[in-house]
């Protein structure tokens, strides 16, 4: 886990699509930690081999271990924040929107990407249509890796369609971010997000966790 400060930040943007706008300054009150990477299947299966997570049984043969879990829905990623929570004692969850788009950013202010330090379709050489194990780019600027690209990750919030103050929430869906080896550039930027329902799973679906310092 990587300890990010609190701050402030411009999150969403006005040039996107109408679920990214509009750009408005946001902040973060606390510092607050986040994985350094997104969550590995040797850390999922631990959790499944302890009887507290639904397996998963089809890693599309591009192998486990490090390579970050896929095939989890929202619950799955809750019910592995809660059984690390009880066995560390530390309070682990899933990152708000707000939260995930600050770490995005690196503290740079970056909401593109460019999609050069990002495992997305047609974003590098040698690009295998497969998730990465992490590392292969360098970190952004706040220590994190893959934050674009590789796999999507679980936030904690309610789907709104767009940052506007009176959007209102759909709890039946919740909310994908940072884009996947599936999509191409123009996804794996720090200000897209997707509504999907709590229980899909996906070959690009994963989740990274945070919690309080």
């Amino acid at each position: 886990m990587v300890v990010l400060p609190a701050g402030r930040f411009v999150m969403g943007r006005d040039d996107g699509r109408a679920a990214e706008a509009p750009a408005h300054p946001a902040t973060i009150p606390a510092p607050f930690a986040i994985a350094r990477s997104e969550t590995s299947f040797a850390q999922y299966d631990a959790c499944v081999a302890a009887g507290a997570c639904p397996a998963v049984a089809y890693d599309r043969g591009w192998g486990r271990g490090e390579r970050p879990v896929i095939y989890v829905d929202w619950y799955a990623a809750w019910a592995y924040a809660d059984w690390l929570s009880a066995r560390t004692g530390r309070r682990y969850r899933l990152p708000t929107e707000a939260e995930w788009e600050y770490a995005a950013q690196g503290g740079t202010g970056d909401r593109d990407g460019g999609g050069t330090r990002a495992n997305c379709q047609r974003c590098i050489p040698g690009w295998t249509h497969s998730t990465f194990p992490p590392g292969r780019f360098s970190p952004n600027g706040f220590g994190l890796v893959d934050m674009l690209g590789n796999v999507m990750e679980w936030t904690a919030d309610c789907w709104r369609p767009s940052h506007a103050p009176d959007a209102a929430q759909d709890c039946s869906q919740r909310v994908w971010r940072g884009g996947s080896w599936y999509f191409n550039a123009d996804v794996a930027r720090s200000t897209q997000r997707f509504a999907a329902k709590p229980d899909m799973e996906g070959y690009d679906v994963g989740f990274r966790l945070a919690a309080d310092p």
